[in-house]
C-alpha cells in the first residue's frame, strides 16, 4: 500500500513538472535566433502579435472596453498584414492565406490563454512576470513602426 501511494505521488509530481512548461516561447528568444529580414520571420511575428493583442483585448474587455476594441483592431490589422505577406512572399492564394493565418492566430491565442491562466495562478497577473508581457512590449514597438 505504501509503495502504491509513493508511486502515485511520484507520478503526479512528474506530471506537474511538465505541466508548468509554457505553451509559447518568448518572442525575444525567437527573434534572437531569426532574421527579421526573412518573410517567414515577419509572418510569424505578425501572427504572434495578432494573437497577443487578441488575448490582451479579451483580458481587459470588462474593465476597459475602448482599449479592448483598439487592441482587437490592432490584432486584425496585424493578421491582415500577415495574410498580405503570405500572398506576396509565399505566393499563396488569398483564401488559403486567410485560413492559415486565422488558424495560426487561434492556436497561438489559445496558448496565451493557457499560459496567462498559469501566470495568474502564480502571481495574480495575466501578463506581469511572464513572457506575455515581453511579447506585448515587442509587439507594441512593432506596431508603432508600422
Amino acid at each position: 500500500m505504501i509503495k502504491v501511494k509513493f508511486i502515485i505521488i511520484l507520478y503526479v509530481s512528474f506530471l506537474s513538472i511538465f505541466a508548468k512548461a509554457e505553451s509559447n516561447f518568448s518572442l525575444k528568444d525567437y527573434l534572437d535566433k531569426k532574421s527579421i529580414e526573412e518573410g517567414t520571420t515577419q509572418i510569424y511575428l505578425l501572427n504572434r502579435c495578432s494573437a497577443v493583442y487578441a488575448y490582451a483585448s479579451g483580458i481587459i474587455l470588462k474593465t476597459d472596453a475602448v482599449s479592448s476594441k483598439n487592441f482587437i483592431e490592432i490584432s486584425n490589422n496585424l493578421l491582415f498584414k500577415s495574410v498580405e505577406l503570405m500572398v506576396i512572399e509565399k505566393e499563396e492564394k488569398l483564401e488559403d492565406a486567410q485560413k492559415k493565418a486565422e488558424e495560426n492566430r487561434k492556436y497561438l491565442f489559445n496558448n496565451y490563454i493557457t499560459d496567462g491562466k498559469k501566470n495568474w495562478e502564480k502571481n495574480k497577473s495575466h501578463f506581469k512576470g511572464s513572457y506575455i508581457a515581453d511579447d506585448m512590449t515587442i509587439c507594441s514597438k512593432f506596431t508603432e513602426a508600422k
